[in-house]
């Protein structure tokens, strides 16, 4: 068996415009923009914690980076309206 994808759902409160781009450029070429500064994916854990770790060492001591993983249980409790829906389970091939 593969390994488990989780929901991953990253956010990030950063003052500086010129770090903000760069942060936002790098997670939309790894998640899906859901708000401004929230960013959604089905990852596994380790590449998660890779950009976490990644975006880690970039901010400064004043910003802010959040990394929620969302587990089945929560998930099946999770909400949404509008905008991108949250991601589903599941393997898919693109054609």
């Amino acid at each position: 068996m593969g390994k488990v994808t989780h929901l991953i759902v990253i956010c990030y409160d950063i003052s500086g415009s010129k770090l903000r781009r760069k942060v936002a450029s790098f997670l939309e070429d790894r998640m899906v923009r859901v708000q401004k500064s929230v960013f959604e994916a089905r990852l596994h854990l380790e590449a998660a914690n890779r950009i976490f770790d990644y975006l880690e060492n970039l901010i400064d001591e004043n910003d802010r980076i959040r990394m929620y993983v969302m587990q089945k249980g929560g998930l099946a409790k999770c909400r949404s309206s509008g905008g991108t829906p949250i991601p589903e389970d599941g393997s898919f091939w693109l054609l």
